[in-house]
């Protein structure tokens, strides 16, 4: 599902500085585009408007050929479920579930039946190395394998658009290559791919960048 903005703006109250100001962009199915710039430049905050967790002070937003800006929070939360898939930085894993359960509540969400759900859930749990802790609690679990297991949540639903907030920001080179690898792997299965990052390198050897200035 194709995501263009135009003419975005973000400001926390008004009258104050813009922390993204007219930032025009569309980012197409099969692609993975990152998102770079310094420290303060809007990368997170240009990525939580277009999931959909924020709102803009000014510009539009659209999913596919739906203008999503001015919906309520009900229907973001709707498209969101349906539609999208989120890494964070920190895995963002439920304390309170198992390492599955985590999983197979995105799916539930999204409408998947239950059997359905536990089935693909654990199917990606094994792709990513981490099934022996499909009964552990995210305090149990490393930071490169609660990341997998954000992974897995955020795949379980075969979503059309994945934003990842520097996903690879606190786990080893290891890991870090797992979670790019699997990006990628979405972005040619068809889906809109967008990763806010501070790894330079790694983004200048993409053929879809955004720079971002301060």
């Amino acid at each position: 599902m194709k995501v263009s903005i135009s003419t975005l703006e973000h400001r926390y109250q008004p009258g104050m500085t813009p922390t993204i100001s007219a930032i025009s962009h569309t980012f197409e199915p099969g692609t993975l585009t990152c998102i770079t710039g310094p420290s303060g430049s809007g990368k997170s905050t240009l990525l939580y408007i277009m999931a959909l967790m924020l709102t803009p002070s000014a510009g539009t937003i659209q999913w596919g050929n739906t203008s999503v800006q001015q919906l309520n929070d009900a229907s973001r939360s709707r498209l969101r479920a349906m539609h999208a898939g989120f890494v964070f930085q920190d895995a963002m894993l439920d304390l309170s579930r198992t390492a599955l359960d985590n999983v197979v509540e995105a799916a539930r969400i999204a409408g998947i039946s239950h059997n359905v759900a536990v089935e693909d859930a654990s199917r990606l749990l094994e792709r990513f190395g981490v099934a022996h802790r499909a009964q552990h609690r995210p305090a149990e679990l490393s930071g490169g394998q609660a990341q997998r297991i954000a992974l897995c949540r955020a795949l379980v639903k075969d979503p059309d658009i994945i934003f990842a907030d520097e996903p690879t920001g606190n786990l080893d080179s290891e890991s870090a290559e797992i979670v790019w690898d699997t990006l990628h792997q979405a972005a040619d299965a068809g889906a809109t791919v967008i990763v806010a990052t501070h790894d330079r390198d790694r983004a200048e050897k993409h053929t879809h960048h955004l720079r971002l200035s301060e």
